[in-house]
């Protein structure tokens, strides 16, 4: 039993490596492919979000926008700057990522010079998107050329929400289904737990969250080590801010089997239920997602 364990493991361990190994070869595609500065938008369907810092900004969030630009040189794209708590390096930031994103002719912004949860930045990025749906990507994903044709043959644009490749690091939502749900809980100070926190809410509704299968992106998984917050904050699971995860446990009762009144929800592989006084309040009026805003929502 054991020799299978380990041969499980080197199995397993050589075919991410040569998973991950053609997916740089495949990436190599961008070499070939002539730069691009957006057009005028005509793809009213969906807008895309991204929420990025400065700590992505060179690793991650100029490669991100490029590959976007070139396969959505038609679509929206939103960009929530998040602030930090050296505001002498954020404000240079922002003069640098600002100068960046005004070569590019179908990108706007939104940006703090204080630091903002996670929540807050999700909900701007919906209200200020021109389009009924909006898709939602971390700013720490790379993708391939071909990416956009599998999103759009998947299935997703049929749904009012919906998971791609299974996580909360990219997904598709769409302003009807905020006005059954509410907004995304500005009450989670950092980031963390919200998308659970969200699902939570859905599966209370009877709202299934579909996931859809789409190649050519690839979540990074990056982890933070220098967070929007600074240091003084207690960081969980490597990535995620503590004060986040005690809010969720103050808001749900949480239970590995099953009880009266509980329901299970599939992100947590367990049942809730919503604490008494607990629900979500009204951040934002909700006729602001019934037009697109000539001015920044902040």
């Amino acid at each position: 039993m054991m020799f299978f364990h380990i041969a499980y493991n080197i199995l397993y361990k050589f075919m991410k490596f040569l998973y991950l190994r053609l997916w740089d070869i495949r990436h190599l595609q961008w070499k070939f492919i002539p730069k691009s500065y957006g057009n005028i938008i005509t793809n009213h369907i969906y807008s895309i979000g991204i929420v990025t810092y400065v700590d992505r900004y060179d690793l991650f969030f100029k490669t991100l926008i490029k590959s976007l630009i070139t396969i959505f040189p038609d679509t929206e794209i939103v960009v929530a700057i998040n602030g930090y708590f050296d505001e002498r390096v954020q404000l240079k930031y922002l003069h640098d990522v600002h100068q960046y994103l005004n070569t590019f002719k179908n990108v706007k912004t939104v940006h703090f010079v204080e630091p903002q949860s996670l929540s807050k930045l999700w909900n701007l990025l919906i209200i200020n998107s021109a389009s009924p749906n909006i898709f939602i990507l971390n700013d720490d994903v790379k993708m391939l050329p071909g990416f956009r044709g599998g999103l759009e043959r998947s299935g997703i644009l049929q749904e009012q929400i919906g998971l791609i490749n299974r996580s909360w690091s990219h997904f598709y939502i769409s302003k009807s289904i905020v006005k059954k749900i509410g907004w995304f809980d500005e009450r989670f100070p950092g980031v963390g737990n919200e998308d659970e926190d969200y699902e939570c809410r859905l599966v209370l509704r009877d709202i299934v969250v579909k996931n859809f299968t789409v190649s050519g992106l690839r979540n990074m998984v990056y982890l933070t080590k220098n967070f929007s917050y600074g240091n003084a904050h207690q960081v969980i699971n490597k990535k995620y801010i503590k004060n986040n995860k005690d809010f969720f446990n103050k808001k749900w009762n949480f239970s590995t089997t099953y009880k009266p009144s509980y329901k299970f929800v599939k992100i947590l592989d367990g049942y809730v239920e919503l604490v008494q006084d607990m629900e979500t309040p009204d951040f934002y009026e909700l006729t602001l997602l019934d037009y697109a805003h000539k001015e920044i929502i902040r």
